[in-house]
């Protein structure tokens, strides 16, 4: 998202809806790291130029505290925003019944992810092609399984239950764990998330579905590529049994 230069009246949603800003697919190069690619849910936060603003010298002599006083954010508008929105989702991670985590929005990214796949696929230049039938397969379950803890969730809500808070927190706690392999990808055991990884040629920016992505683009290797299908197809199908109640 671009630097907040908002009035008092306006709200770092209102600046993110006029900036476009977005939520992405993360991959590496800070701190979330270690934790993402061992399935802890993550997120890296951040705001950008835009397209009149000054250029950022980043890690030079110059990325200094009297630059983004000056140019870069009079007034620290975007830090103080950022801030108070972090603090918030702190203090909400920490104090609410439920956790703010919303598994079921994995659905529709991993559907666009299957469907960038496809395209990888057909684009590839071989007559070579893949069965993305396990894929599409488990996240259908997941899909069904993140229904039936949104409906455990707001059992728990409901009845106010202590005990199912806590189940219910659990699963939100670490469905995400599933998405991992403990032998992580190709040539790379560091990095163990197969929904999104940073690639091969991409520096810290991801790719998704990298098990399968890169034995295609890199390897050329279609039967390699099948294998990760399946390894992905069975971390979407572990992810969804801790959601399934």
């Amino acid at each position: 998202m671009y630097p907040y230069r908002g009035s008092s009246e306006q709200t770092l949603y209102d600046v993110w809806q006029a900036t476009t800003g977005e939520f992405g697919v993360l991959g590496s190069g800070s701190d979330y790291t270690p934790f993402l690619h061992r399935g802890v849910a993550s997120i890296d936060m951040g705001a950008g130029g835009g397209p009149d603003d000054p250029v950022y010298h980043y890690h030079s002599s110059y990325d200094s505290y009297h630059w983004m006083a000056t140019f870069g954010d009079p007034g620290f508008h975007t830090h103080k925003a950022i801030g108070q929105y972090l603090s918030l989702l702190a203090y909400h991670m920490a104090s609410d019944a439920l956790l703010p985590l919303e598994p079921a929005a994995y659905v529709p990214e991993l559907t666009s992810y299957l469907a960038e796949l496809s395209e990888t696929i057909t684009s590839a230049s071989t007559n070579e092609t893949i069965d993305l039938s396990a894929l599409e397969s488990s996240i259908e379950v997941f899909s069904d399984s993140a229904s039936q803890f949104n409906a455990l969730r707001e059992q728990a809500l409901s009845s106010n239950d202590t005990s199912l808070l806590t189940v219910v927190n659990h699963k939100a706690r670490d469905f995400s764990r599933g998405f991992t392999s403990q032998g992580g990808l190709p040539g790379r055991e560091f990095f163990q998330h197969l929904i999104f990884a940073p690639g091969l040629d991409t520096g810290y920016a991801p790719v998704t579905f990298p098990g399968v992505t890169e034995s295609i683009t890199f390897d050329g290797n279609f039967t390699l590529a099948q294998e990760w299908v399946q390894k992905t197809a069975d971390a979407i199908l572990v992810a969804a049994a801790v959601l399934k109640t």
